[in-house]
């Protein structure tokens, strides 16, 4: 008669096996702690990162000298002094443009047709003057100048012409970052005084082509408009208020932001359109109002005006904005830091897989800023041995210009774990621009390794 085997020696090697695997499961990450959980607090230090602050303007490059952010407010005068003929040279020389990009600035532009002045004066070329000859010379209190018929049909397609030159000299490369879309009124608002007898802004349609000449041809910067105009909705467009710090017109500005409205042009209406959280997507920039002095806007005024741009989630300011002795000034720097983006992280875990030998970091990231930066850029996380070498890097899965202000975002990454690792490693995180010319730092007091800031460090 066969013997029957007994099954018990299986069940306790089975039992065995996992109480083995269970051991190492447990020995493996807590003998060498490789399970944590750490929290991390913001910094109050001053970061003055990209694409964000105040844009001085860009001739001016003693008051430029510590922005990140220059402005370019260039006249058709100054762009085509002859027809046809695009003057790049003195562009670039005016506004010390090689100088600024050698410097990784980047330039807010402006494109204007009528500037008030203390003087009569014209700022369209002369020579479309007089194939036009139909606008008016003006002297009011906002000063002196000429306001064009921007519904001139043959103006208009110049205008066309001369903002696709621009645009392609512009398309190079991505030192122009944001366009405020000028061109038509006084200082390129969009308005004119009709109140003092200056023309009024063609009819809605007309302002359209204005628009689609810029939308058409400008790629790599972000367009921006003064008003929530329906093109600005429509197409996705940032604004921008030149009238910062004053309470009667930001507040007005809003309302417009919050619940529509319309603008009386020559014909048909422009309407407002409600465009709440549009900063989430696209930029808030402009300048201070000039009803008060700088002095008062950042001293008896100062919580106004910070509550005014908070609630605007603006992401730069400029032309005007502090200078000289002023821009050292406690409100101009607490001004400044708040402007943008404020990222940082806030906390990590480690968790170790035996199944899979990799450590699974996990990282929460917030902004404590005013808006998003509106680029991907890359984050990179790096993991450097005990000696200070990197071993292993890899792309962070975020994309930071959906980390709004209220915004959480969560990220995992895994790191192949060896036996170099467990006699200690740093975990470092690197944001630059995809040219990794220039560099986000993140809010946090940190060990840098050149531009990478180490918010890590593990020792057996």
């Amino acid at each position: 008669m066969k013997k029957r085997s007994s099954k018990i020696p299986y069940i306790m090697l089975i039992v065995l096996t996992l109480a083995c695997a269970g051991l190492l499961l447990y020995i493996v990450p807590y003998r060498y702690q490789l399970n944590n959980t750490v929290t991390f607090s913001e910094t109050d230090d001053p970061l003055n990162n990209p694409l964000t602050g105040y844009a001085p303007p860009a001739d001016n490059t003693e008051e430029c000298r510590d922005s990140q952010l220059v402005y370019i407010g260039l006249t058709w005068a100054e762009w085509e002094p002859s027809q046809g003929e695009y003057d790049t040279e003195a562009l670039e020389e005016l506004f010390h443009i090689e100088q600024w990009k050698s410097e990784n600035k980047h330039a807010v532009l402006r494109f204007l047709c009528d500037v008030p002045g203390e003087e009569g004066h014209m700022d369209i070329p002369q020579w479309l003057y007089e194939r036009t000859r139909d606008g008016e010379f003006y002297n009011i209190s906002y000063g002196a100048g000429y306001c064009p018929d921007y519904g001139n049909e043959y103006l208009r397609e110049r205008h066309s012409m001369a903002i696709e030159a621009l645009a392609q000299y512009c398309n190079q490369d991505d030192f122009v970052a944001y366009v405020e879309l000028g061109s038509l009124g006084h200082w390129g608002e969009w308005h004119t005084n009709t109140d003092e007898g200056v023309l009024p802004l063609p009819d809605a349609q007309e302002c359209w082509d204005y628009v689609l000449d810029y939308s058409d041809n400008f790629y790599n910067a972000r367009l921006l408009m003064r008003r929530n105009y329906v093109m600005a909705s429509d197409g996705g467009l940032g604004l921008y208020n030149d009238m910062t710090g004053s309470p009667e017109d930001t507040r007005e500005w809003l309302d417009w932001i919050e619940n529509g409205g319309s603008f009386e042009t020559a014909g048909s209406a422009i309407e407002y359109t409600p465009m709440q959280d549009f900063w989430k997507t696209a930029p808030v920039g402009g300048e201070f109002t000039s009803e008060y002095t700088m002095e008062e806007l950042l001293t008896d005024r100062f919580t106004d005006t910070l509550d005014m741009i908070r609630e605007s989630h603006m992401t730069f300011i400029g032309p005007k904005c502090p200078e000289e002795s002023l821009k050292d000034s406690s409100a101009a720097r607490a001004i400044r830091e708040e402007l943008g983006y404020r990222y940082y992280i806030s906390g990590m875990s480690t968790q170790y897989s035996f199944a899979s030998g990799e450590l699974n970091v996990r990282m929460t990231w917030e902004n404590t800023g005013l808006a998003p930066i509106y680029w991907d850029w890359p984050v990179t996380m790096y993991v450097y041995n005990s000696q200070g070498e990197v071993k292993y890097w890899e792309t962070v899965d975020i994309s930071l210009s959906e980390l709004y202000p209220g915004n959480t975002i969560e990220t995992v990454s895994s790191i192949p774990f060896t036996d170099e690792f467990r006699q200690g490693y740093q975990i470092g995180i690197g944001i630059t621009d995809p040219d990794e010319e220039e560099h986000i730092s993140l809010a946090m007091e940190t060990e840098k390794k050149g531009d990478i800031q180490i918010i890590y460090t593990y020792e057996e």
